[in-house]
């Protein structure tokens, strides 16, 4: 039977004793989906009942994106990082890129990292931005620049070919993909193991993203920036070793029921979407990396 490349690199990390960090993205409002609370405002903000009902502020409030990593022993020292996002739609993934990625992966966290680590990863793009050497030719190529990839390669091809037919050769021909993040990982010393699209439950850090989001959703006050910045921090207080080792031990057995019942294939490949990076410097996100 077939198993799951995915939980097989795992489990053989853990034989050999290497440690496996879990690193992911999420968002936080200022709302927190309290638009619907039922709201008396009789009630003054210092009494009990207060606590189940408080005035909520209209829209979406101000959005804030989170990126951190942790372990089955918490979240892993000075890889916290928080900034406001220039949108409120919730939509985290647009506030990240490739660059700000890798910035935040080489001066946050694997400088943390004080023995040789497996890090878990998703697809998300910025994840998944292709070395050049992975890239393969598209529809929308010029003819010269097909021929040109071909030619690079030693790859033959019928010398009155047409378009359509170099570019089937390109792509028959195209190379596995290698990843720039994945590349950076490497020269640090750790590996890297990327999970199947759609099975965030094998990435504990999404079980951790969940209990802070409950946590912050039920003791928000004011709805305020200063209000989410102050819950955030009690959040990860409340996020204990304990908190972070049972979220491990459930992605593991995920991961035992997939290399099990093989309900992962290797086949499946990953969406992947190469970003090209923005011609503006994300100042407003850049400034974090420097506090």
């Amino acid at each position: 039977m077939k198993k799951d490349p995915c939980s097989q690199a795992l489990k053989q990390s853990r034989e050999e004793g290497r440690q496996v960090v879990y690193l992911d993205e999420t968002w936080f409002t200022t709302r927190m989906s309290h638009n619907t609370e039922w709201v008396d405002t009789a009630q003054p903000f210092t009494t009990t009942t207060y606590e189940y009902s408080r005035q909520v502020p209209p829209g979406d409030g101000e959005c804030f994106v989170v990126v951190a990593a942790g372990t089955n022993k918490g979240f892993i020292e000075d890889s916290f990082l928080c900034y406001t996002a220039k949108n409120s739609s919730g939509d985290y993934h647009g506030e990240m890129n490739a660059e700000l990625f890798k910035r935040w992966l080489t001066t946050k966290l694997v400088p943390s990292l004080e023995e040789p680590s497996v890090l878990v990863i998703d697809n998300t793009p910025y994840h998944s931005h292709l070395t050049e050497e992975s890239h393969c030719p598209t529809t929308g190529t010029k003819k010269g620049d097909l021929i040109n990839w071909l030619r690079q390669r030693n790859i033959t091809y019928p010398p009155h070919a047409l378009r359509p037919e170099l570019l089937k050769i390109c792509k028959e021909n195209r190379p596995p993909p290698r990843f720039t993040v994945d590349n950076t990982i490497r020269l640090w010393g750790h590996e890297v193991v990327r999970l199947p699209p759609a099975h965030p439950e094998l990435n504990a850090i999404e079980q951790v993203w969940s209990v802070m989001k409950k946590y912050v959703r039920s003791s928000l006050h004011h709805f305020t920036r200063t209000d989410l910045n102050a819950r955030l921090n009690e959040a990860k207080l409340y996020v204990t070793e304990d908190v972070w080792a049972n979220a491990v031990q459930r992605s593991e057995y995920f991961e035992r029921e997939y290399w099990s019942l093989d309900n992962i294939h290797d086949s499946v490949d990953p969406i992947i979407i190469s970003l090209a990076s923005d011609d503006e410097e994300e100042d407003f996100i850049l400034d974090s990396f420097e506090g």
